[in-house]
């Protein structure tokens, strides 16, 4: 049968057609191609990969998804492709060029698309250890746990430390009125009563006996009364007295003698004798001052208790385990010593024989 030829007022659109559908034909059959590609690359990946991580499968859903929406607005410019043929309208060339570079971008995309499995494989095996070793590290810190509350379990209280020592710190205040103070002194672990205008007395009747002074006028040197006390055995069966000149001012050193003294365990007995002189203090005239040397603190504490069981107050200072137990030296003698200064004359004092230590009142006298 022969085609009638179109008249010569219109052109012929046959040829546009022809090439037109055997353009569609042709993306029709590569996107089927591709689709088919694709579904079997995927199935054989699929295959071949170990398994994944969530996150892994999140990402590959979302890439499904894009994939989905992309055959979706592929399917739905194909439909109108075909509705425009099968109407046989014009197709712009323009538009089907741009729809083929972007199918092209979409298919480099999909090559970008990898999954490194030896990458992710390392990556969940350092995961792995890291969990064994902290598994691994709270296994043995509960099991050293329970073996120290085991022990803690079988241990019994021990109470206080045998060896705790509990010293109040001063606090001071002062004496009741009219109270008398008797005063102790705590060194070399012994605690001994110490009557020091005794000792003064028996200083200044050493100095008398010397012959260093045959003159009321005369003073003495200070060097020669250093030698004197040196050389000579004065004071009493407690106590050996010195002399030194400190900053041009001659003072009394004060020795405890060897084993004079009640010490920490002679005091636990009754007949110690510092329990028995606190046996005769009245509580309401007289209180104890203590000078506690920092080898004796021990020995104070066991005086202590018992003075607070008697009811007796008592105030107490701390010395260095090096300081020296110094005095005045009294009287109204005249001295060379280098940096000294005599007192201003006046009436000589009397020296009682031997006062006792609770006739002498000490102004400002502290307790704690």
């Amino acid at each position: 049968m022969k085609r009638k030829r179109s008249s010569s007022n219109g052109a012929s659109l046959d040829s546009l057609l022809d090439t037109m559908t055997n353009v569609v034909g042709i993306l029709v059959i590569m996107l089927t191609v591709t689709q088919l590609g694709v579904g079997e690359a995927v199935e054989r990946i699929k295959n071949a990969l170990p398994e994944i991580t969530d996150e892994d499968m999140e990402r590959s859903k979302e890439q499904k998804s894009e994939l989905e929406s992309l055959i979706k607005q592929e399917k739905e410019q194909l439909q109108t492709v075909k509705e425009l043929t099968q109407q046989k309208k014009p197709v712009n060339v323009s538009e089907q060029k741009a729809l083929i570079e972007k199918l092209k971008k979409e298919l480099e995309k999909l090559k970008e698309i990898q999954v490194n499995i030896v990458e992710l494989k390392k990556q969940v095996a350092e995961r792995d250890e890291k969990v064994k070793t902290i598994e691994k590290s709270i296994v043995e810190k509960e099991t050293e746990l329970a073996d120290i509350k085991a022990k803690l379990a079988k241990t019994p209280d021990p109470g206080p430390t045998p060896d705790a020592k509990i010293v109040n710190l001063p606090n001071p205040r002062d004496a009741p009125q009219g109270a008398k103070p008797i005063e102790y002194v705590c060194r070399d672990g012994h605690i001994l009563r110490v009557d020091i205008p005794q000792l003064q007395a028996l200083a200044l009747t050493a100095i008398a006996q010397s012959r260093l002074v045959t003159a009321p006028e005369q003073a003495v040197d200070c060097d020669k009364l250093v030698k004197l006390f040196e050389n000579r055995n004065v004071g009493n069966r407690d106590w050996r007295i010195k002399l030194k000149p400190a900053g041009g001012v001659p003072y009394l050193v004060l020795e405890l003698r060897k084993g004079r003294g009640d010490t920490s365990e002679r005091l636990r007995k009754p007949s110690a004798l510092f329990r028995q002189e606190i046996l005769k203090v009245n509580p309401r005239l007289f209180y104890l001052d203590f000078r506690v040397w920092s080898d004796s603190y021990d020995v104070y504490l066991v005086a202590r208790e018992y003075a607070d069981q008697r009811g007796v107050l008592a105030g107490w200072s701390a010395l260095d385990a090096g300081s020296e137990f110094r005095v005045p030296l009294g009287g109204n003698l005249k001295l060379t010593c280098e940096g000294y200064t005599p007192p201003p004359a006046g009436p000589k004092p009397e020296v009682p024989d031997l006062p006792p230590p609770t006739e002498r009142k000490l102004p400002g006298s502290k307790i704690d």
